[in-house]
């Protein structure tokens, strides 16, 4: 890291990363680029994750929080915290490729984004349930996908520029997840810009384990629902007409497979081989979609 005045202020949400801290850190302090930057850890685990970057990590700046906090919320900590023009996202589960930051900056420095996001490989290719989570989340981020403007980009690998995050408020503080697509929405509806570009990666450490994958799609689905009643998005007829949540399983199936078939047949194939699996975690995130929808009254 250069030690002036720094152009890019990396954001790290943590909680319990114990397994995965030492490979993301690395992986962020040996960037290939001209552009100063800093890394602040927003820490809020109960594991050895705050000791491990304390001991082993002294250039990178900790803040250390006493109570559970929201990726959202330890975001927004660590934008209040930081003062670069842009501020790069990235999920403590993520490994950066050596030329992330420069290529970030070369993106939004091209036209004027609000954001850039980035592709994410998949970390845990030897893993049948690793494998169904990630196409599950990421299926439109992999890097074979085209460089586009879209909607929105996983914050497990994104750059804002400062003025576009204070000027449309930030994320949703109480909300564990969805709040990326949430606020990346908000700024849609603003008429800002966001790119994704597969050539800026990462690679993500999935969750593997039948359990941790099913239950995680439970609470996006239920997370996916808040959302839209708070904002809006795309998708807010499942609100007003439940029936449609329970298609939803059918309705994924057929998308990720034209989707995949059209972008990557590498991945494709492997979907062909785990669609029953893909099929049963859309099940378990349409079941958390109608939770989600109850609990927040639009369902009776």
């Amino acid at each position: 890291m250069s030690s002036s005045e720094p152009i890019v202020s990396v954001i790290v949400p943590c909680f319990n990363s114990e397994q995965t801290i030492r490979r993301c850190l690395n992986a962020l302090l040996e960037q290939n680029t001209s552009s100063a930057y800093d890394v602040t850890v927003v820490d809020s685990s109960r594991d050895e994750t705050p000791r491990i970057v304390e001991r082993e990590f002294p250039s990178v700046r900790l803040i250390h929080l006493d109570t559970r906090t929201f990726a959202g919320a330890a975001r927004n900590i660590g934008v209040r915290a930081t003062r670069a023009p842009f501020c790069l996202m990235i999920d403590s589960d993520c490994i950066a490729r050596n030329d992330l930051i420069e290529r970030m900056i070369a993106s939004h420095r091209d036209q004027e984004y609000a954001a850039v996001g980035g592709s994410l490989r998949n970390g845990t290719p030897a893993s049948v349930s690793g494998w169904t989570g990630y196409l599950l989340e990421f299926k439109e981020f992999i890097p074979a996908a085209p460089r586009r403007e879209v909607d929105t980009v996983p914050t497990a690998n994104v750059t804002y520029r400062r003025a576009a995050l204070e000027g449309h408020g930030c994320f949703d503080d109480d909300m564990w997840l969805a709040e990326d697509i949430l606020f990346n929405w908000k700024m849609r509806r603003a008429g800002e810009r966001i790119l994704f570009d597969p050539e800026i990666e990462v690679t993500h450490l999935n969750r593997t384990g039948w359990r941790e994958v099913l239950s995680y799609q439970v609470s996006l689905g239920k997370c996916s629902a808040e959302a839209r009643r708070r904002g809006s998005l795309p998708g807010n007829s499942l609100l007003r007409y439940p029936v449609l949540i329970f298609l939803m399983p059918f309705v994924r199936l057929m998308r990720a497979a034209v989707w995949l078939a059209r972008v990557d047949r590498q991945a494709f194939l492997m979907f062909l081989l785990i669609s029953p699996m893909y099929f049963v975690g859309s099940c378990f995130w349409s079941v958390g979609f109608f939770k989600g929808a109850r609990a927040s009254g639009n369902l009776s």
